[in-house]
């Protein structure tokens, strides 16, 4: 790759994954298992090349490419989005070769992860407005295509049609809003970052959002991607190559309109009602697949609600971290289902009692806290005042508090506390150095930040102050009623009929 230009390299990234599909579709029923792994091993060379470019945008090198009406474009954004497209791609084919070995519709699986592929690729690089709408609708019917995999079971029809649904309004009102914004700027360059003014930038504005909320199952778009459970685990971790997260993606590209006022609105509101709807599924989903998919709307929902806030750098490196981490996740959901029995026969630790429970909360809480600001301390322009790596601090917080409060659980007495804050600080500052060294790199290709983390700070203690009243409602005396009507409630909101779960392959 090395003695291709940029641009040969962008333009073979972009159409090399289509090209598989075609071969896919065409004989991958005569030669199944060598198509997979040459889907696998095209997505793997794309993650390199990805790589090239990433070093050459450090470097201050673009490159661009015309294929037909379709313009492509490679800035640091761009970059890091490819890495994620084609790592996950790569990771998820490879995975499918052994998964699917035997399976009759393994070729399709193929040729639908090559096309996916290629239209994740081409959004993230699309350097025109109308290049990125197509590719848009490309990512959404090549999903369409893998969530058919197993088209004779009616969960999986079922998916289907809830997918097709949500996608229909949402590719509609993005086309619409393609439409007119073509007809009153003329061509638009995602590239010139340009200002839009007038009276049609706030209808523009809902127009996109509401093309977000569909693509990353937002409320009120929701309840497509729970649904899609019944087709093969590879299609749920490939949803996480830029598919589920277009949402935001899209919103960051166009930040000039879905940063207006009624549209801000729109994306914080949808975001926040989202996360905590998902995140309280999540934690009643008796089945792991259920959970995973509801967590994932959850974090999509952050994800939108940082792209609302203005945070865009936190919105970039939350989506790219959660994609490969929930891919992940999906993929071993089978071993978890296996570990989970292991562990049902082991006996259950006693419940500690008040004094204890309150030692381990304080652990929890207070420990993560100590180790990040030992890694400020050691990074010390990571803190900064960025307001996006502020955000992710919290969440890294909230991340360390829970893994904090597990081992405490697993591990008594001091001394496990103690063990616990020495593993947490040198994960703590290569977090923290992770995160301000991404941000450094994507500042030049993001629109400017919208909050101060003044207010970011306000918004995590008003968050904190909340958590902390539910958690001295949760020790109440009335809680466990309380506690019972909220479980029965959330686990009938994310109820999909028997009749539509059965199916597929776990």
């Amino acid at each position: 790759m090395l003695w291709m230009t940029d641009s040969a390299v962008l333009a073979a990234m972009v159409s090399a994954p289509a090209m598989t599909a075609l071969l896919a579709f065409l004989f991958g029923k005569q030669a199944p298992r060598a198509v997979a792994r040459l889907g696998a091993v095209t997505a793997g060379a794309g993650f390199a090349g990805a790589a090239v470019l990433a070093v050459g945008g450090s470097r201050g090198q673009s490159a661009s490419v015309t294929l037909g009406i379709a313009e492509f474009g490679v800035d640091r954004l761009s970059v890091i989005l490819l890495l994620l497209v084609f790592g996950v791609s790569g990771i998820v084919q490879a995975f499918a070769v052994r998964y699917l070995a035997g399976d009759p519709r393994s070729a399709w699986f193929t040729g639908g992860a090559g096309l996916l592929t290629t239209a994740s690729a081409g959004l993230a690089t699309a350097s025109t407005l109308v290049t990125l709408a197509l590719c848009w609708t490309l990512a959404g019917a090549a999903l369409v295509l893998l969530l058919a995999t197993y088209w004779h079971l009616p969960a999986a029809r079922d998916g289907v049609r809830r997918t097709v649904i949500a996608f229909v309004i949402g590719d509609l009102a993005l086309w619409a809003a393609v439409a007119v914004a073509t007809a009153t700027w003329g061509r638009i360059d995602l590239r010139a970052g340009g200002e839009f003014s007038g009276p049609v930038v706030a209808v523009l504005g809902v127009l996109v959002v509401l093309a977000a909320l569909s693509r990353s199952s937002q409320v009120p778009f929701h309840r497509w991607l729970p649904a899609t459970l019944a087709a093969p685990t590879p299609v749920s971790a490939l949803l996480h190559a830029g598919v589920v997260n277009a949402g935001g993606i899209l919103l960051i590209r166009l930040a000039p309109l879905s940063a207006d006022g009624l549209a801000q609105a729109l994306t914080i509101l949808a975001g926040a009602a989202t996360m905590v709807y998902g995140t309280t599924i999540m934690l009643v989903k008796p089945d792991i697949k259920g959970a995973l998919a509801h967590s994932t709307t959850a974090q999509m929902g952050f994800m939108i609600l940082t792209c609302g806030l203005g945070l865009w750098a936190a919105a970039v490196i939350h989506l790219v971290a959660h994609g490969f981490y929930k891919a992940t996740l999906f993929l071993s959901s089978g071993s978890a289902i296996s570990r989970h029995r292991r562990h049902e026969s082991l006996p259950s630790a006693p419940a500690p009692s008040g004094r204890q429970w309150l030692a381990r909360a304080a652990a929890a809480v207070v420990l993560p806290g100590l180790a990040l600001g030992a890694a400020v301390a050691v990074v010390p322009t990571a803190g900064g005042n960025h307001a996006a790596e502020q955000a992710l601090l919290i969440f890294a917080w909230a991340t360390g508090a829970a893994v904090m409060w597990g081992w405490l659980q697993r591990c008594t007495g001091a001394a496990a506390a103690l063990s616990g804050a020495v593993l947490l600080i040198p994960a703590a500052v290569g977090y923290v150095a992770i995160v301000h060294t991404l941000s450094g790199y994507l500042a030049p290709a993001l629109p400017p930040t919208g909050l101060s983390a003044t207010s970011v700070w306000l918004l995590a203690a008003a968050a904190l102050a909340v958590l902390g009243g539910l958690t001295a409602l949760r020790r109440s005396p009335g809680a466990v009623s309380i506690q019972q009507t909220l479980y029965t409630g959330a686990l009938g909101a994310g109820h999909i009929s028997p009749a539509l779960t059965t199916g597929g392959r776990s």
